[in-house]
């Protein structure tokens, strides 16, 4: 296996490759800011892990990490970071990552969430979805707050669509016909853990207890269509 590690602190990417090199008996390539990581990927197509520092200083991370994705089209990505930021936490949701650890973790757990990642998991915290309910409310206001007349269903929908990715939205709309994981993933030309993901990440979002209650949460809202 050969694995991309990304960050700009010499130390800290030799560290981590040294880990994975040793527990996984991989090929490490390393870089140092993403413009090095995205001729890494063209040199070595067959990458099948990236793990990825989201603060590398005069770089855009989400553009980087979108360029690995579209030239790593089957590889596993995994950020790391030096804090947990709401922001962060959010981004790893928006882009669809397999994993975000902060570098805090210890060795064994990053150990666990690397093999996790590798067959086909998801690691992300346990409260993204509370986090992501709460931003979308902070970003668009009650009705109290701006003297609006919209009722809560209009609210709580306009705040949905703001959280919920394009992706989320077409696998929900999938859900809502009755499909199964391994149909929707035939259906979106992706891997039934990743339709695993985004289902969960939706029952979450959504505040509701299973795929059913989310199916019908997101009709009621408008987010996808009645059919």
């Amino acid at each position: 296996m050969k694995v991309l590690v990304c960050d700009d602190h010499p130390i800290v990417a030799s560290a981590i490759a040294m880990m994975i090199e040793g527990t996984f008996d991989a090929t490490i390539h390393i870089t140092h800011d993403y413009q090095q990581a995205r001729a890494m990927a063209a040199e070595q197509p067959d990458i099948g892990l990236c793990l990825l520092d989201i603060h590398i200083p005069g770089e855009d991370a989400r553009a980087g990490i979108k360029a690995l994705q579209a030239a790593l089209p089957q590889a596993r990505f995994l950020l790391f970071s030096g804090s947990a930021q709401e922001a962060d936490l959010m981004m790893a949701l928006d882009l669809e990552m397999h994993g975000f650890l902060p570098k805090s973790s210890t060795p064994q757990v990053v150990e666990a969430v690397v093999r996790l990642v590798l067959a086909g998991g998801v690691y992300l915290p346990s409260g993204i979805g509370e986090l992501a309910m709460r931003n979308a409310k902070a970003t668009h206001p009650t009705s109290s707050t701006v003297g609006a007349a919209a009722t809560p269903v209009a609210h709580t929908s306009e705040a949905m669509y703001g959280t919920l990715t394009e992706r989320q939205i077409m696998v929900l709309q999938q859900v809502s016909a009755g499909r199964s994981n391994k149909e929707i993933a035939r259906e979106l030309a992706i891997s039934p853990a990743t339709v695993k993901a985004h289902v969960a990440h939706v029952i979450a979002l959504l505040g509701v207890s299973n795929r059913i209650e989310a199916a019908a949460r997101a009709r009621g809202l408008g987010l996808i269509d009645p059919g």
